[in-house]
């Protein structure tokens, strides 16, 4: 018998000497092997009232064991290991998960002894031999006989490598919508595609490999991608595109026909002089008959959201042109309901990667919505008869309301509250947190700008681009954005906008987001919103706040997307009435394409107005947007890991240190600070804190309280002299700063902090009679200060 034949085989061991083996003398080579590659990141979470986001030790990523590829990047099998004394049917299940998950045909899990296959597309299950494991031929002709994949679409296949890079791999839902439009162009034919991506998950990227794989084929040659930003425009031709060096931007008029891949504006509505919403004047649609409508083989439609599929839309002429093109849309925004059904152009979305799924996997950052209620948003305002404005115009007498303010009624005292808020919050957050402060209109971004300068003077005198205005008209803004969205640059740090940046603006460290604009398009909510989404914890960015003045968030209610919200708002002022966000205003009227800011605008500035309440509310493992207390954070965070107060005792009295236990828990957000705040006493036991908040204990003792109870005890008696001078000081000590000052280890750094009065450390350890009887009379006097009653 082999002398180490007794030994526990561990799973590790089990795949290295049985498992692998199996898999490679089947014909995969290391490239076509990849092993525990993460689908998912960490998550981070929220910590309510904190201001810090924390990383959710509760979920694990998802690691499969293996995975095994056709080609790069293109998964064909998932194989799920247990250690060689589990059955693999243990692992069946979740290799199915990771195969749904990677778009995979074929499932298997084995603890060494066998393979258990099981085919998703059939629902067939087998058992396998350990060398009976299918080579990557047979497995991809099984899987193509299924599809009925010709030998000419099979050629196509193996002629659409992605383009790689040591450094990236795709993540899994990337992966999913690159592996599925290729094969709905090459086996299904077909020629509209949709793809629903949130914000700040890929899209370019996703995009870039599709246009890859599709000419490495020789399926397209001459592609024409379309967006509706010229930063956008031109980030992605630099960034994700470039690669490719047969590459052009649509200027001057005129389409270069030297070139393969075009990026071009398309148009939303016509503007006055047929211009865009940047204030360009060129129109795509004027100069795209240039080239036959066979030209362009493949059209990428970005932010398709904004009308490509309307049937009145100037540049849906572009599509009907090009009518033979493969046409792909690619938004974060599948849209029905205002204006355009993108769905019913394109086809449902081959892939759908919410907001809130992006925030769950870890890819996208969590976020926190503080609604501002004014009054005057609630009330309106109505002027008094004959009064004028601050030019000295007679105000038409009427009730103004929420939808009036900042687009027809000018409250200068509103717009000066609105910075004040936004300045406090600012302290709050941290002063260089990158802001974007969205407006009704290009002038409420101007006299926005100049109110929070006001309440920044310290910050504007050493620097005025700390607030910026970036608008269609404000050049000097514009030619500020790469600075702002730049990771590396400070300034400007606070940008106010009308709709310049609400999509496509690749803002990477934005931390808040402020609302003070009448949004009522649930598609340009989540837009804006999407500027927050990026995650950079390489940028201190793990999460970003709305704070909301207009009631938008209420556009939250898209559960299918982002989760069902709870509209349920607390109320936080000094009145008795509900707060509705908002107020009673009905939304305001669309204005006509190629109307510009209204020109008669009155001001006053005599008008209190004043903060009814605030409310804030978090997005909750499920999605939704509840308002959570720290206390309830705190409760769930606990209870995540002890299931009741005797599971938590249990480890408290055990052997594992209490600094270890109380790390745990503040790596998931729990502050002991914040708890005594909330609990009103600064001297209150870490133990009896989480006992109270996570299990209702109602016996809170003071670290001093828990001191005396050690000293009513004969538990001094058996010591004297030094022994004794050093355990009443290191007691001292635990009522001073709590126990991680003498638990375990700690101890004897407490000695030459609290004890130098003492003796040398020596004389200490000789004084008990060895290191391990002072650690034996610290625990006993643990056991002392923590038992249930006193």
């Amino acid at each position: 018998m082999s002398p180490t034949s007794h030994i526990s085989e561990s799973e590790e061991d089990t795949k290295q000497r049985r498992i692998t083996p199996a898999i490679t003398n089947a014909g995969w080579s290391p490239n076509q092997i990849v092993m525990e590659y993460s689908l998912k990141a960490d998550r981070y979470r929220i910590v309510p009232e904190a201001n810090r986001a924390v990383k959710d030790t509760s979920t694990s990523r998802a690691k499969p064991d293996y995975i095994l590829f056709r080609e790069i990047n293109c998964p064909i099998a998932v194989v799920e290991a247990k250690r060689k004394d589990k059955l693999a049917q243990d692992g069946l299940d979740q290799a199915i998960s990771y195969a749904k998950m990677l778009d995979v045909p074929f499932a298997y899990a084995s603890s060494g002894k066998d393979f258990i296959e099981f085919e998703l597309f059939s629902g067939n299950q087998a058992v396998l031999k350990m060398d009976e494991f299918p080579s990557p031929e047979k497995l991809w002709k099984r899987w193509c006989s299924f599809k009925g994949i010709s030998a000419e679409q099979e050629a196509l296949f193996r002629r659409a490598p992605y383009y790689t890079e040591e450094s990236m791999r795709p993540r899994y839902y990337q992966m999913q919508a690159i592996n599925r439009t290729l094969d709905a162009i090459i086996i299904d034919k077909r020629k509209r595609i949709l793809l629903v991506m949130a914000t700040g998950t890929g899209k370019t990227y996703t995009a870039f490999q599709i246009v890859w794989r599709l000419k490495q084929a020789g399926l397209v040659q001459n592609v024409l991608y379309l967006a509706d930003r010229n930063q956008l425009v031109d980030q992605t031709r630099t960034s994700d595109f470039a690669p490719f060096n047969t590459v052009t931007k649509i200027e001057m008029g005129k389409i270069n026909q030297n070139y393969e891949i075009y990026f071009g504006l398309y148009q939303q509505l016509k503007r006055d002089q047929g211009g865009d919403s940047e204030g360009q004047t060129e129109s795509l649609a004027d100069i795209y008959k240039q080239v036959p409508p066979d030209y362009f083989d493949l059209i990428i439609v970005d932010e398709c959201h904004r009308g490509s599929a309307r049937e009145q839309s100037s540049w849906r002429e572009i599509l009907d042109y090009f009518s033979s093109a493969i046409q792909i849309g690619m938004t974060a925004t599948p849209n029905e309901k205002d204006g355009s059904n993108n769905l019913e152009y394109f086809g449902a979305p081959l892939l759908t990667y919410s907001l809130k799924q992006g925030i769950e996997d870890g890819f996208l950052a969590p976020f926190q919505v503080v609604s501002v209620t004014l009054d005057k948003d609630v009330t309106g305002w109505e002027p008094a008869k004959d009064e004028e404005d601050l030019e000295g115009k007679p105000i038409p007498q009427r009730r103004y309301t929420l939808s009036d303010f900042d687009t027809t009624l000018e409250i200068r005292s509103r717009t000066k509250l609105v910075a004040d808020c936004i300045t406090r919050y600012l302290h709050h957050l941290g002063r260089m947190s990158k802001t974007i402060v969205f407006c009704n209109t290009q002038r409420h971004a101007a006299t926005m700008r100049d109110a929070i300068r006001e309440h920044n003077k310290d910050l504007v005198s050493k620097e005025p681009f700390y607030v910026v205005r970036m608008t269609a008209d404000d050049e000097e803004g514009k030619g500020l954005y790469e600075d702002f969205i730049s990771v590396n640059r400070t300034y400007p740090v606070v940008v106010t906008t009308s709709k310049l940046l609400s999509t496509g603006a690749n803002t990477k460290c934005v931390k808040l987001i402020v609302l003070d604009s009448n949004i009522r398009s649930m598609t340009e909510f989540k837009q804006i919103i999407g500027r927050g989404t990026r995650l950079r914890p390489d940028a201190d960015k793990t999460f970003f706040t709305i704070l909301d003045f207009r009631g938008v968030c209420q556009l939250f209610s898209d559960p299918d997307f982002d989760g069902e919200p709870d509209n349920t708002i607390p109320w936080t002022g000094t009145g008795d009435p509900p707060i509705k966000d908002g107020g009673d205003t009905p939304p305001p009227k669309p204005k006509k394409p190629g109307s510009r800011d209204p020109r008669e605008v009155y001001v006053v500035d005599n008008v209190p107005v004043e903060i009814l309440g605030k409310a804030t509310q978090y997005l909750d493992e499920n999605g939704q947007l509840v308002t959570e207390k720290y206390v309830d954070y705190t409760r769930k965070s606990i209870l995540s890991i002890y299931g009741s107060d005797k599971d938590f005792c249990q480890v408290w009295n055990g052997e594992k240190a209490k600094k270890t236990i109380l790390q745990e828990l503040v790596n998931l957000g729990v502050s002991f600070d914040q708890m005594r705040k909330e609990l009103g006493n600064p001297n209150l036991d870490e133990f009896d804190m989480i006992r109270h908040i996570a299990f209702g204990n109602t016996n809170m003792f003071t670290r001093e309280k828990r001191a005396d109870k050690v000293r009513q005890t004969k538990f001094f008696d058996k010591y004297q002299g030094v022994a004794r001078n050093v355990l009443e000081r290191l007691l001292e000590a635990y009522a001073s700063h709590g126990v991680t000052e003498i638990d375990e280890g700690a101890a004897f750094d407490a000695l030459s902090t609290h004890c130098q009065d003492c003796g040398s450390l020596r004389n200490i350890l000789k004084a008990f009679g060895g290191r391990d009887a002072v650690i034996d009379a610290v625990r006993e006097m643990e056991q002392i200060l923590y038992e249930a009653a006193i």
